[in-house]
């Protein structure tokens, strides 16, 4: 039963409650108040399970965009198209907001792998950083590369549910 309750959704979880509860009134009683506590806690939980993991994949999403943003503020300075003192401090703000995010994570069997990613995710931004900064334009340009398709693997990874 536990098995089948985890399959579906916290709406069809409360529609079989109600069935039970209006087949115990047929028969002119109701069930033993445990049932009713024990199905309302499994609803809850279930609720309670999808919204934090849409909450992850919210914030996720979040600090995906705050990467982006990253991404395009060190491509601009390669270009040559803002100024240095800008990119500093839009680059730490990026980080600022993607380390925010992250400490803010609901607590899920994902929340691990999402601590690497943002390890990771922040250190391709201060190596594209440092590498820019010092002139190394090529290597910048390899490290945007990367956290570019860094980016991709985690937005797929999102996409297919964690």
């Amino acid at each position: 039963m536990i098995l089948c309750l985890l399959r579906s959704s916290s709406t069809d979880v409360a529609k079989a409650s109600m069935s039970q509860l209006s087949r115990h009134k047929r028969r002119g009683r109701f069930p033993p108040f445990w049932k009713i506590a024990l199905s309302a806690f499994l609803s809850l939980s279930l609720v309670s399970c999808t919204n934090e993991n849409e909450r992850f994949d919210k914030q996720m999403q979040q600090i995906l965009s705050w990467s982006a943003s990253a991404e395009m503020i060190l491509d601009a300075r390669i270009a040559k198209n803002v100024p240095e003192g800008f990119t500093d401090l839009a680059v730490e703000k990026c980080q600022t907001e993607i380390s925010d995010i992250a400490s803010q994570l609901p607590q899920t069997a994902r929340t691990a792998h999402a601590g690497a990613a943002v390890v990771m995710l922040n250190g391709l931004i201060s190596a594209a950083h440092d590498e820019i900064g010092h002139g190394r334009l090529e290597q910048g340009h390899q490290h945007i590369a990367e956290l570019h398709r860094y980016q991709a693997e985690q937005r797929s990874t999102l996409g297919a549910g964690g």
